[in-house]
């Protein structure tokens, strides 16, 4: 009867393990969504990215940015977008009249810290904003590159890891009694123990490590190549790097790009030379430190090699993402090797093959 449950249990483990396997992520994702009614307002980055081209071309006509926000609230249907133009319109931060679902995402966070930018510098809003636009479609078209760079190697691991379960399966279908083995002797619980489910468990982890290290979750902040941007904004409106710097480090949360920024400014201010200036600064924001001092030793056109730059970056993400997903599809075949394929071993084709041939697992010499 115990052996019949585990069974029946085993079956559905393997239906539910199968299910998970073919169930495309975009499904998942759906299911986890909420009701039709709220996703019908949800806005996402190509949304935001058409709200901040439509706000830069009302500006351009003439209209003020209270005016500008208004006009958008009629316009959009009900939503998160609508919502935040009523909430602009009448002089709230984006960033703070952002509702549930947009409050602190990278979208919004971009958008208020060049809209900050340009009241602190008189940058050109109409102009900032549709440079804006075109980096959160390049920011989305690379985000798109990289989720389908690293479907396969994902997809691959959700196989593998659902190996052992099915050792398990194949032995009953081959019509061996792998389970009653492995349940009905010490020796049994301890091939099921330590050779079958701790190597399970250990090659999950050790998979789930390697893909958290090659495709990190994004931090909710605002694009290194959105700041070159804001920059050279603030640089076309007249002022000198180190006040343009100063005044986007001023309109980023607090954080460790604000803080990195604001140290390169105070340098460049205190007459320190770019080169030795942009030391302290991450490597993130090599592209800045090139740009600096290629302007300061040819007088070139800051703003414009920083637009480049800040282009490129972007460009060069889906490049980027496969070339990791390349190596992380390699790499998942050690934990494959070590752990999973011994697992199924264990679990399954040791124990199918020692039913079949009518013997059993005993802790005793010579007791099968």
């Amino acid at each position: 009867m115990r052996t019949t449950i585990l069974a029946v249990t085993l079956a559905l483990a393997l239906a539910l393990a199968l299910l998970w396997v073919l169930t495309p992520p975009a499904l998942l994702s759906a299911a986890s969504r909420p009701p039709r009614t709220a996703r019908r307002t949800a806005a996402g980055p190509l949304e935001m990215a058409r709200l901040v081209e439509q706000l830069a071309t009302v500006i351009s006509s003439g209209s003020s940015i209270r005016q500008a926000w208004s006009a958008l609230a009629r316009s959009l249907p009900a939503g998160d977008l609508r919502d935040l133009s009523r909430a602009a319109a009448s002089g709230a931060d984006p960033r703070r009249a952002a509702g549930a679902r947009l409050a602190h995402s990278e979208m919004v966070s971009s958008l208020g810290a060049a809209l900050t930018v340009c009241t602190r510098t008189g940058a050109p809003t109409a102009g900032m904003l549709q440079s804006l636009a075109e980096a959160l479609r390049d920011l989305h078209d690379a985000a798109q590159a990289r989720r389908s760079a690293f479907a396969g190697p994902r997809s691959t691991a959700r196989i593998l890891l659902v190996l052992p379960l099915a050792g398990l399966g194949l032995g009953m279908l081959l019509g061996g009694e792998p389970l009653r083995l492995l349940l009905a002797s010490p020796a049994g619980n301890l091939l099921l123990a330590l050779s079958g489910t701790t190597l399970t468990l250990l090659g999950w982890w050790w998979m789930h490590r390697l893909i958290q290290q090659a495709d990190p979750p994004r931090e909710h902040r605002v694009d290194p190549s959105v700041v070159l941007e804001l920059i050279a904004g603030a640089l076309e409106s007249g002022l000198p790097l180190a006040r343009s710097i100063a005044a986007v480090a001023e309109s980023l949360v607090p954080g460790a790009d604000a803080t990195a920024l604001a140290r390169f400014a105070t340098a460049l201010t205190a007459g320190v030379p770019a080169a030795k200036a942009a030391r302290s600064l991450p490597s993130t924001w090599e592209a800045l430190r090139h740009s600096a001092v290629l302007a300061e030793s040819t007088g070139a056109d800051l703003a414009r090699v920083l637009r480049s730059a800040a282009r490129d970056a972007r460009r060069g993400r889906a490049r980027d993402a496969e070339v990791l997903a390349a190596r992380l599809a390699v790499r998942l075949v050690l934990p494959t090797g070590l752990t999973l394929l011994p697992a199924f071993v264990a679990l399954g084709i040791i124990p199918t093959v020692m039913s079949l041939l009518g013997g059993t697992f005993t802790l005793t010499p010579g007791g099968v």
